[in-house]
């Protein structure tokens, strides 16, 4: 199961990397969906399920509840209801980003990455974006969505680019090496968590 477990999360941090790339190229004016409306909607789509990769990402080593919950969560759009969901399976599931070890442990990451609340709430910006506006109601515009994209992706980049994460249902720790740019290897070390501490 251990390298199974690798192998599958190292292929979803690949999935990572592609959608990375493809909001990349929105935010660069490489590439857009003819009017602008749509590739904002487009923006959200592959932010969203960026998000989800990252969240369901530490279930890979537990299929029978990575299946049913994915199930499950493709009915739901709400971020704080879909993390409560795959807390209960795996509380430890969030990625704890680093910067490297050495005798005295990890370093671990002190800002400008993707936090667990800032998910919560982009999750939830995607899905707003989804869906035609009200023509009566004032929420956020759109392109004041669009123009933060590139600084989300700055946070998700550093976020996975180094990250421990437990895997569900297993002592697994593993060490994940995947940074966002194109042709650069992903690697994932497997280790056994001996506390309850990284």
């Amino acid at each position: 199961m251990e390298s199974r477990a690798r192998r599958k999360y190292a292929s979803m941090m690949w999935e990572c990397r592609y959608r990375v790339e493809t909001l990349r190229d929105f935010t660069s004016g490489k590439t857009h969906c003819t009017y602008l409306q749509t590739t904002i909607e487009a923006e959200a789509l592959q932010l969203r399920k960026l998000l989800e990769l990252i969240a369901f990402s530490s279930l890979v080593s537990y299929q029978e509840a990575y299946r049913s919950l994915r199930n499950d969560i493709a009915k739901d759009w709400h971020a704080a209801r879909i993390l409560r969901k795959i807390e209960n399976i795996n509380a430890e599931f969030y990625p704890v980003p680093i910067n490297g070890f050495d005798r005295k442990g990890w370093h671990r990451v002190q800002g400008g990455y993707l936090t667990r609340k800032q998910f919560e709430r982009l999750y939830d910006k995607c899905g707003a974006m989804l869906h035609s506006q009200n023509p009566f109601s004032k929420g956020k515009s759109s392109l004041a969505f669009h123009k933060k994209v590139p600084e989300y992706l700055d946070r998700i980049e550093t976020l996975l680019s180094e990250h421990l994460v437990e895997l569900a249902e297993s002592r697994e720790l593993i060490h994940v090496i995947a940074p966002m740019e194109e042709n650069a290897p992903i690697q994932v070390r497997h280790l056994v968590r001996e506390s309850n501490h990284v």
